[in-house]
């Protein structure tokens, strides 16, 4: 067997583990304590499916009911039979050298190849793939933790080592055509390349390594992001992938060259996705997971600048049991990134993220506008999120469960999100937990970046049979740590139509001044402005961070109704500290002419300071003229002035 796997030296991991990273050391401790006393949550960083109420079993490791199902949530029992509980054992024993941990996972490992053998029913539940293909990683790292034990010796060894092998057989004949772009063939496949490292079988490798290929070259769009829009699901399959190129590295084994740069585009891609600080987005079925140690892994990987400038300065508890010891110093002697817009584009899926800097404290703005990415995905088409100050002013309402009840439904429509609805229809109305009645076919536009003001727009064709057409256009103000809105509406003259438009509001105190919401967060301040006609009210809704836990929190609807063309006009002011004022201005044609198409702009002001935004809702008719407002001039779709700008910068002609 090789001896290159993983950790490349458990006892000085541990010690600097605990020397950089003792909350995460107690949080371990914490879960290994939980389960020598047969109570089990399911809370480590990356857990796809987080606990929060203990579930306890009697003393004896045969009083454990591994086909357990509390709450009618099955995922519950997906999460005990993967087995990151061993992994926690095997930590503790480390950090402390108490055998008790150790002979925990003795007892418990054994428990189950005892009692929870491999049939046609449990395929369906204890031994699914997707758990099948994770156990392989979390006991191979188990064994690695304990087997200075004493413990890992034989008959027991034998024992585990035959179960194993189990599972590669397993694993190798259970593939088809889902697992060929899903998340779950790139987990378990992972997991068999594993076993052929741990085995010395390079049928396995191969096999593995194949599949993983094909499946990356299908799954993974061509700016680096996972087909399911869900940062966190892009999390879980680039750390199965980028592991098989890390154990891969560490054994002298090749891997093909398009998977290697595969793994390379997810990386950029999250740097990308992240809000400032690393923290994933809840977009979709995610939830707000710091994915700091993630980069780190890219960083020291590929040896990035860009990913070393995501990762930031720490090293993560999982890149020193990865990298070893010398895992921050080494990410600290790593070039940064210089220059270069602080916004990113992804938009082969439509994400945007638009920032003020690259400081982990500094505005942003989420958009997407893409596909709806499968089961995970949500009904979010022309969503944005936004924050300062490393709070969530605005919000993505995230998951909570996967069980088929009302809650899972509310999050995924779009009135849960920050977009638009007409005539108090769903754009694409949910059938069940994962799948829609219908879906809105995406039309993506063009985005630009200056290092004055972005742009990016989208949208959608979900109420093409009501009539209507719906876009959003963000203008991103760097300088002003603010962003103008325009949500437009193409409707035929002859019907009227209700407009809905919706805003969640992160964790704070909401007041709603006129048609202006002032939010005040622990320590940050932004500010909306509704220009357009619209009723303003406040309400209550629910959203989620982690799977599991509910909260509740407040929401802005803004509602008109009308012919024809019609909008709404939203400022953001994310440095409310000195508040803009906002107002819509006259908009008028150089040339002296009645103007026959819809247009508007927006004036802002701070201090002394003043921009305004210029939007047309159409193209120019003939003659052609220029649009004028507020005192400055000029022809395109969309154009920012300012003082500074008085000739406008050109967004989208």
């Amino acid at each position: 067997m090789l001896q290159n796997f993983w950790c490349p030296d458990t006892p000085a991991a541990a010690a600097a583990v605990q020397n950089s990273c003792p909350e995460d050391v107690r949080r371990c401790i914490s879960i290994a304590d939980d389960v020598l006393e047969n109570r089990f949550t399911f809370r480590d960083h990356w857990e796809m499916e987080r606990t929060w109420e203990p579930v306890q079993f009697g003393p004896a490791e045969s009083d454990i009911d591994w086909a357990h199902v509390p709450s009618f949530d099955a995922e519950w029992l997906y999460a005990m039979n993967r087995h990151t509980s061993f992994v926690n054992l095997g930590k503790a024993w480390q950090y402390t050298h108490d055998r008790r941990y150790a002979e925990k996972w003795a007892r418990l490992i054994e428990d189950w190849i005892d009692r929870v053998p491999l049939t046609p029913q449990s395929e369906g539940n204890t031994w699914r793939s997707l758990e099948a293909g994770l156990r392989c990683e979390y006991w191979l790292r188990s064994i690695k933790l304990v087997e200075d034990s004493g413990l890992f010796v034989r008959p027991l060894r034998d024992k585990i080592e035959a179960c194993l092998l189990q599972h590669g057989e397993y694993l190798t004949g259970k593939w088809g055509e889902f697992q060929n772009i899903s998340n779950w063939g790139v987990l378990q496949d992972h997991g068999l390349f594993l076993l052929g490292v741990y085995f010395n079988r390079p049928e396995w490798q191969q096999l593995a390594l194949e599949r993983l290929d094909r499946n990356l070259h299908r799954s993974v769009l061509a700016d680096g992001s996972q087909w399911e829009q869900s940062p966190m699901y892009h999390c879980e399959v680039l750390h199965n992938a980028a592991d098989t190129l890390l154990i891969a590295r560490q054994n002298g084994i090749a891997v093909p060259a398009r998977f290697e740069q595969k793994v390379h585009d997810m990386f950029r891609a999250l740097a990308a996705w992240v809000k400032p600080g690393g923290f994933l987005p809840c977009q979709s079925d995610s939830d707000a997971a710091d994915a700091g140690d993630i980069l780190a892994m890219g960083a020291l990987l590929f040896e990035d600048p860009v990913l070393r400038t995501a990762a930031g300065d720490r090293a993560r508890e999982e890149n020193y049991w990865d990298f070893g010891p010398g895992c921050a110093r080494r990410l600290a002697q790593l070039p940064a990134e210089a220059g270069g817009s602080p916004s990113d584009a992804l938009p082969h899926s439509g994400n945007y993220v638009l920032r003020a800097s690259r400081d982990p404290q500094s505005a942003w703005l989420r958009f997407h506008c893409g596909s709806m990415g499968g089961g995970h995905g949500h009904a979010d088409q022309l969503h944005l999120d936004a924050g300062c100050r490393g709070e969530d002013f605005l919000i993505d309402p995230g998951r909570y469960t996967y069980a088929e009840c009302p809650q899972r439904l509310e999050l995924k429509r779009p009135a849960a999100h920050n977009t638009t609805r007409v005539d108090d229809l769903d754009f694409s109305p949910c059938e069940d937990t994962w799948s829609y009645l219908s879906l809105a076919v995406p039309v993506k536009l063009p985005f630009r970046f200056t290092p004055q003001a972005d742009l990016v727009c989208g949208g959608h064709l979900g109420y093409i049979s009501q009539g209507v057409a719906v876009f959003r256009r963000v203008v991103w103000l760097r300088e002003w740590n603010a962003a103008v809105i325009f949500d437009e509406f193409f409707a035929g003259a002859d019907n009227t139509h209700s407009y809905q438009q919706y805003f969640h509001f992160g964790p704070g105190k909401v007041r709603l001044e006129g048609n202006s919401v002032v939010w005040q967060g622990q320590q940050a301040r932004a500010a909306l402005h509704c220009l357009d006609e619209g009723e303003c009210s406040l309400g209550r809704d629910s959203y989620s961070t982690d799977y599991n836990r509910l909260e509740e929190g407040d929401v802005l609807t803004v509602c008109r109704q009308g012919r024809g063309f019609c909008s709404f006009v939203t400022v953001l002011d994310l440095a409310a500290e000195e508040p803009l004022t906002a107002s819509l201005l006259p908009v008028e044609r150089t040339d002296g002419l009645p103007l026959s198409i819809p247009a508007q702009a927006v004036e802002l002001r701070r201090g002394e300071s003043r921009a305004v935004v210029l939007e047309r809702h159409g193209d120019m008719p003939t003659p052609v003229g220029l649009l004028a407002a507020g005192g400055f001039s000029g022809y395109g779709r969309t154009i920012f002035f300012s003082d500074t700008c008085p000739d406008g910068l050109v967004l989208d002609w």
